[in-house]
């Protein structure tokens, strides 16, 4: 089953998909389920329909020090908190904590916060990132020995679809036992 469980819809502040867009748009491109990750926001869940599709919820959530993707969450999870915080009210939900692009220098945790967190994993394909940027992050999960995630990161309709994972049957069992495919590519490289 194929799956972005990285995209942003309205309810992000520099969103411009609507909900009920990206789950057209998913349907077009043959996807078999998606995660609407907002920043700092679950809105998007509102009376959505996913017209067969697995909808996961999640959140992009904007820590102290970077972002963490929140996936497989119930509710919402407020901005701001330390990262250990952020993981744990995560985790109180059975979710599962990714370190969102970790080397992207406005937004991502750095390395020296993601080796220092107890994350479930660690986003290596964002296909708003530089290839470098990505290369880093899928150094840094070796080393870490955590399984690795890729997503869109989409925010605008042309974006959704640059990178996805492929999954048997259960995302929230095999995203942490790393038991996924990954596909895709970054920011500025053409291909799959």
């Amino acid at each position: 089953m194929k799956f972005d469980i990285h995209i942003h819809s309205i309810y992000s502040s520099d969103g411009t998909m609507d909900p009920k867009l990206i789950v057209k748009l998913a349907k077009k491109n043959n996807y078999d389920g998606l995660v609407i990750t907002d920043h700092n926001s679950m809105k998007a869940y509102k009376n959505l329909d996913n017209e067969g599709l697995l909808i996961v919820k999640g959140e992009e959530v904007s820590s102290c020090c970077g972002h963490i993707l929140a996936v497989d969450i119930k509710e919402f999870i407020p901005k701001g908190l330390s990262i250990p915080e952020t993981i744990d009210r995560i985790k109180e939900q059975d979710g599962i904590a990714i370190a969102a692009h970790p080397y992207r220098f406005w937004s991502g945790l750095g390395e020296k916060n993601t080796r220092e967190n107890k994350f479930d994993a660690i986003e290596i394909l964002n296909s708003r990132s530089f290839k470098k940027d990505n290369e880093k992050a899928k150094i840094l999960a070796r080393e870490l020995g955590l399984p690795g995630t890729a997503g869109s990161d989409a925010h605008l309709p042309y974006e959704f679809g640059r990178a996805w994972i492929i999954i048997q049957n259960d995302l929230h069992k095999e995203i942490k036992k790393g038991a996924i495919e990954i596909g895709g590519y970054s920011r500025n490289v053409k291909g799959t």
